[in-house]
């Protein structure tokens, strides 16, 4: 029964009343397996990059445009561009 439980991916309880009939199991996609540090480390990331979001978003509102916003502007398209690339890449796994 173990072995079935962990190869369906889904609670003992669920199993045994779809084995009794008594419900139909939604069948989900099993969770990947990701390295906590990871998802820590790109939280991380996320935040810094979001306050240098705000950062330039308040420069933009009070005009300060110079050499450095748009640098600044570019280089957070540019992680925008390869994070959704990289989206995408892990999605097809």
């Amino acid at each position: 029964m173990r072995a079935k439980v962990e190869a369906a991916g889904l609670p003992a309880s669920t199993l045994l009343r779809e084995a009794l009939g008594l419900t139909e199991a939604r069948r989900r996609k099993p969770i990947p397996c990701v390295d906590p540090a990871l998802v820590l480390a790109v939280g991380r990331i996320g935040g810094n990059l979001n306050q240098i979001a705000r950062w330039l978003n308040h420069a933009m509102k009070v005009g300060r445009i110079d050499r450095d916003t748009l640098s600044v502007a570019r280089h957070l398209l540019v992680i925008e561009r390869q994070l959704a690339q990289l989206l995408e890449e892990a999605r097809r796994c």
